[in-house]
């Protein structure tokens, strides 16, 4: 009895032994730091475009800020310590005026102070071939062409401003379709032809209908429509649906950076075919690494009003409705890549939900949504961001 007693005892405790270990090695998994290998640091003389790459084991947790009156841009690296083999990258003092990477514990700060005014934008990257996760700024120091571009985006509109209120699918396209048979397209044009009504009423405002009847449009061919209106705000009214019969709620996306980035490569490719962007700079007469540049200016001002936009909207829609998701998706839906007009995409309900099907085909929650599209467009305004 003894000899089994004491064999028992050893194998629980060898149990208890392997649960432990396992623990503290997923712990110190869980715990352990990204690595940062490299910071790699190129420039185009050609643009005065300067790129800063972070190169990671893992993907890199970062918050960007920038300081207008110090000229300077800091990111917070998250979770992350210098690998082994890191070295400092050099300068050109043509570029920037200083860099600085500092320690704190387990995480890093990145200082980057350009020599002239700039414009930025950033990005992340999955692996891909012998690169691992990346981090990317895109620094574009302000050339003359850069500078007249710059000041034509920001300068003060006079007259109405144009809201271009797209109703999605139509014709032989129904969109989603409900369980008693509701159809989108119907559901949407009613709601924006009850949006275009109410921003009628407002004086400094001109609605636009991208469709007022049931018919199909090519997506592509509703930006283009936009465009002709040189709209302010184009917003694209459709109802979710889902596998998920329980999914609910209203929900607001944006362009995301591939979809940005794949755009701006047919807009390259075909740039004698694209009209001129906002405030009449055209990119047809331009070299292609300056039209880049131009390019990338004008969606990430686009993307980053966007983001501004629809978060009051969807706030607003907050107020209404269960929101599906209370932060603001980005996805690379074709109507939403316009580069150069703020583009938002509202789905308002889940037609694929029984409940909301039947709110959907209201004329109560129909109005609901319009005034809720409205009061936010209205806020947009107000607070100058378009």
């Amino acid at each position: 009895m003894i000899l089994f007693s004491n064999f028992f005892t050893n194998i629980n405790f060898l149990k208890i032994a392997l649960i432990s270990f396992f623990l503290v090695f997923v712990s110190s998994e869980a715990n352990s730091n990204n690595d940062l290998n490299k910071i790699r640091i190129s420039y185009d003389d050609n643009t005065s475009k300067l790129r800063v790459v972070f190169d990671a084991n893992k993907k890199i947790n970062y918050v960007l800020s920038s300081d207008n009156k110090k000229n300077t841009i800091k990111i917070d690296l998250k979770n992350i310590v210098t690998g082994k083999k890191f070295s400092r990258p050099k300068i050109e003092k043509k570029y920037i005026e200083f860099l600085k990477l500092t320690k704190n514990k387990n995480n890093l700060k990145f200082f980057i102070k350009p020599n002239g005014e700039f414009q930025y934008k950033y990005f992340s990257l999955e692996p891909k071939n012998n690169y691992g996760y990346r981090l990317v700024l895109d620094i574009f120091i302000e050339t003359d062409t850069v500078k007249e571009f710059t000041k034509k985006v920001k300068k003060i509109k006079k007259g109405k401003i144009v809201i271009a209120i797209d109703a999605g699918h139509g014709g032989k396209d129904p969109g989603a379709v409900g369980r008693s048979g509701t159809l989108e397209k119907d559901i949407v044009l009613s709601i924006s032809k009850k949006l275009y009504n109410l921003l009628k009423k407002e004086e400094n405002i001109k609605p636009v209908l991208i469709r007022n009847k049931d018919y199909y449009i090519p997506l592509r061919q509703r930006i283009k429509k936009a465009r002709r209106y040189k709209a302010d705000l184009f917003i694209s009214i459709h109802a979710d649906a889902a596998h998920n019969r329980k999914a609910q709620g209203s929900s607001v996306y944006v362009l995301s950076q591939h979809g940005a980035t794949s755009e701006a490569a047919k807009w390259l490719a075909n740039k004698e075919n694209s009209s001129d962007l906002v405030g009449g700079v055209s990119i047809d007469d331009k070299e292609n690494d300056l039209a880049q540049v131009i390019l990338d200016l004008s969606q990430s001002a686009t993307i980053e009003t966007s983001i501004k936009a629809s978060s009051i909207l969807l706030s607003k829609l907050g107020k209404i409705s269960k929101l599906h998701s209370k932060n603001i998706e980005q996805a690379g839906f074709v109507v939403l890549k316009s580069p150069d007009i703020p583009s938002i995409l509202v789905e308002t309900a889940f037609l694929s939900n029984r409940k909301e099907e039947k709110k959907l085909r209201t004329k109560k929650f129909q109005n609901n949504v319009a005034k809720a599209l409205r009061d936010g467009i209205i806020e947009i305004i107000k607070k100058g961001i378009i």
